[in-house]
This record gives structure tokens, sequence and C-alpha cells, in this order.
């Protein structure tokens, strides 16, 4: 049984392409946080140097994963054609984030998600983060910065 604190996953093209043709390929606006190349960054970071289209899982954040890729695949059953004819410069990806007290809490995901990743020909992209940095410090250093 998986044991996320906090969860969710979602759909996302990334591309030089403007959103616009994303969306006009997609057949739909993105949702969340979706930009064009070359709009401004919050905080006035710059400009963002790709486009980023998303679509939400649907299912409410710190369900688990595999609902959220439940989900997921149900919105983007009406999509399948649009995406597996996406050309090569619109990158897809199905990104899995989950946040876990410890690193060793369980995940749990069923094994059709990955067959199902394949038959819409996108990546599973796996993000984890623990409370407890893994378990290892160096002399109080968290692990990001050895």
């Amino acid at each position: 049984m998986s044991v996320e604190r906090d969860s969710y996953a979602y759909f996302t093209i990334t591309s030089s392409h403007s959103l616009e043709k994303i969306e006009s390929h997609m057949g739909a606006s993105g949702e969340g946080r979706c930009w064009s190349n070359g709009d401004q960054r919050p905080s006035n970071r710059g400009h963002y140097d790709f486009s980023r289209w998303s679509m939400l899982s649907g299912v409410e954040r710190g369900k688990s994963i595999d609902e959220h890729l439940q989900g997921l695949w149900r919105r983007l059953s009406d999509y399948r054609e649009n995406i597996i004819l996406l050309p090569e410069d619109m990158h897809r990806s199905v990104p899995c984030v989950g946040y876990f007290a410890s690193h060793l809490d369980k995940v749990q995901i069923s094994s059709g998600h990955f067959a199902t990743a394949a038959y819409y020909r996108v990546n599973l992209d796996c993000d984890f983060y623990f409370d407890d940095e893994f378990g290892h410090e160096d002399e109080g250093t968290p692990y990001w910065s050895w």
C-alpha cells in the first residue's frame, strides 16, 4: 500500500514551438502551469526558452500516484491519436510526484500503468521527495548539496 503524504501526476508536452501550436495539435487548452516559449518567468527571472502544455489528472492532490495515473489515463483517452501523432520535437511525459515521511515508506504503482504509458508512447518520470533526506546526512549537510 502506498503511503505518500502528498502526490500528483499529470501529462505534459514541452517544445520550442509556441503554446498555441501545441494547443492546436492537441485540440485543447493546457491546464495548470503552462507557458509559451519567450514568456516572462515568475519573479522576473528571465524568459522561458521552451513552451509547456499540461493536462492534470483530475484527481485531488494527496491521493495515491496510482489513483492519479488512473484518472489521467481516463482523461487522455480522448486525445490518444493527438498524442501518438505529436511531432518528434514535441516531447511528452507523465511526471509522477510523491512526498514521503521516510525513505523507507512504500509506493505502489500497478504494473498496468507501464503498459498504458507504452500505449500512449509517453515516458513516466517519478520524482520522490523524503522528509528524512533518505536517512543520510553528511555532518548535517543535506544530500542535495553533497
